[in-house]
């Protein structure tokens, strides 16, 4: 008999911690919902594309600083703010 884990056995990865561009797009996310903003709103608001804006939100894309202006404009922020 072993003392393992059950999750050990079967060969669990523990999750690994978000990387920056995850924990950005969720900031972001975090405060376009407590601006009570929908995506689309910001998005064209801040003149970005839909497919990359989303993708930021996920923490899949680069983000140019200049987009991060143009969403702090849109949330009533600093850039600061969304930066983890």
């Amino acid at each position: 008999m072993h003392d393992r884990d059950p999750q050990q056995a079967r060969g669990a990865a523990r999750p690994s911690p978000p990387t920056p561009a995850e924990t950005l797009g969720r900031r972001i996310a975090a405060l376009r919902g407590e601006a009570r903003l929908s995506q689309e709103k910001v998005f064209l608001e801040a003149d970005i594309p839909r497919a990359t804006y989303q993708r930021i939100e996920m923490g899949r894309a680069d983000v140019r600083y200049s987009q991060l202006i143009r969403i702090a404009a849109v949330l009533r922020c600093h850039v600061r703010d969304l930066l983890p």
